[in-house]
């Protein structure tokens, strides 16, 4: 069956290309019964348009994209699954844009974005600001998901990362354990930040300083933890906390991977709370205790938002927060002195 083309409508109607596209988008300059006989022949050759011809003639395509740090991390590649589903089945064809968490790499995709005349991006960045910006003045619809950040006056869908670290260290500490560890992620994540706040509330409530306590970063990666955890286990036990906190499970799986290792026990030589509760999380033999995000709930949300910033633009700006939930699992035991 021939694939029909804009040219080749147009060549058979007797009409300009121009006139073709203007009729199928709704434009002025085409009379009603023209734009009728238009709209007749092309369900009748089942035409469809070239988003790419589109993108670079300058017309809005039907193109979203969404910009996440690293889709080898389970947290986000199921992030990007339910976001294409939902928005394959609304009609518009998702770019799931890998940035390994590189500035420059995520303005050139914002970059690609304006250029090909994207109706949307979805970020979830390392930056703090001015993507969006960049996007909004394009006339394209923006949604932020899993941050956000000051003066971001778009739709977004987060979860609550302040509770999320408090209730994770809530945990620890009804447990007992009161020399409590933190490995945060980026130092530019707003995300990680109101972890590391809600742990030191959580510390504080109870009169507990974290300022001398273990602390580290990593950039979510399980290799990451690997290496940290290899750092922990060097350290004489005396300096060691009886339990900690870890920014998401890729780092505390690679943390894991290394205490056990070197000959280490999880809970029993250290109790392990983290973030994100992926899939592998729940598997035998990790059994790992984290707080969940509700990924499938963000991600629908953050598909619903875009759809709704593009179809209307005078719509509703909203900020959705989602509430997270501690996964008790087998990696955290009662406090009991070493």
């Amino acid at each position: 069956m021939k694939k029909y083309t804009i040219a080749d409508v147009a060549r058979e109607l007797g009409v300009s290309r121009a006139t073709v596209s203007r009729a199928m988008n709704g434009k002025p300059g085409v009379g009603k019964k023209l734009r009728e006989e238009i709209l007749k022949y092309i369900a009748v050759v089942d035409y469809k348009p070239n988003n790419l011809a589109k993108a670079l003639s300058g017309g809005k395509t039907n193109f979203i994209g969404l910009i996440l740090g690293d889709i080898r991390n389970p947290f986000y590649s199921e992030l990007a699954f339910h976001v294409q589903r939902k928005l394959n089945s609304e009609g518009y064809v998702v770019i799931i844009l890998n940035s390994e968490f590189d500035e420059k790499r995520e303005l050139s995709y914002v970059q690609m974005a304006i250029r090909l005349n994207f109706a949307g991006v979805i970020l979830l960045t390392a930056q703090n600001g001015g993507l969006e910006e960049m996007l909004t003045e394009e006339n394209i619809a923006v949604v932020l998901i899993n941050r956000f950040w000051p003066g971001f006056t778009g739709s977004s869908v987060i979860s609550d990362n302040f509770k999320a670290g408090y209730i994770a260290t809530m945990h620890l500490l009804e447990l007992g354990h009161t020399n409590i560890g933190f490995i945060s992620g980026h130092a530019n994540s707003l995300a990680s930040h109101n972890r590391h706040i809600g742990y030191v509330q959580a510390m504080n409530n109870l009169g507990l300083k974290t300022d001398h306590l273990y602390h580290q970063s990593s950039d979510l990666k399980m290799e990451t933890g690997y290496q940290i955890g290899q750092k922990f286990m060097a350290l004489p036990k005396k300096e060691r906390p009886s339990a900690i906190v870890i920014i998401n499970d890729m780092t505390a799986l690679g943390f894991m991977s290394a205490i056990k290792e070197q000959g280490g026990c999880i809970p029993e030589d250290l109790s392990i709370v983290s973030f994100d509760d992926i899939s592998i999380a729940s598997v035998q033999g990790i059994d790992l205790t984290t707080v969940s995000h509700d990924t499938t709930n963000m991600s629908l949300k953050a598909a619903n938002l875009i759809k709704e910033s593009i179809e209307n633009p005078a719509h509703k700006i909203e900020q959705i927060i989602i509430n997270p939930k501690l996964k008790i699992r087998k990696t955290t035991r009662p406090y009991h002195s070493k």
